[in-house]
């Protein structure tokens, strides 16, 4: 598995190795763009990209979002659907917008993260909205 964010790329063989360096990525709050797949990929997207689970996170805040195998679909999460308005974060060099009710917990990311590992399948621990 691939865990691509701030600091760089590296491949994670085994799944203690990935849950220690991807939970402290998380579980920190620090800001950071996370990406993660299973097979090598390039910048370009197109029909070959592995499926990606991708964690933003801001000020112990995250929004994760999910890309099928080859971009046909892409999720969003759900967090409060009570919460209204919108956000723009800074992450490092590029600017995200997404909705406050896509905000959902470090904890949350976190167990999407790991059930990622498993499968490469779009998360059942939160909920979703296709995008």
């Amino acid at each position: 598995m691939y865990i691509d964010s701030l600091k760089g790329t590296v491949e994670y063989q085994k799944f203690e190795e990935y849950k220690e360096i991807i939970s402290a990525m998380i579980l920190s709050g620090a800001e950071n763009e996370i990406h993660i797949y299973a097979a090598e990929c390039d910048d370009n997207m197109d029909e070959e990209d592995p499926a990606t689970l991708s964690i933003l996170v801001k000020d112990g805040q995250t929004v994760v979002n999910y890309f099928s195998v080859g971009n046909e679909t892409l999720f969003a999460s759900v967090g409060d659907m009570e919460k209204d308005g919108n956000l723009e974060w800074k992450i490092g060099s590029e600017t995200y917008s997404a909705t406050q009710y896509q905000l959902i917990s470090l904890e949350k990311a976190l167990e999407c993260a790991l059930q990622f590992f498993a499968s490469q399948e779009k998360p059942d621990c939160i909920e979703w909205e296709e995008l």
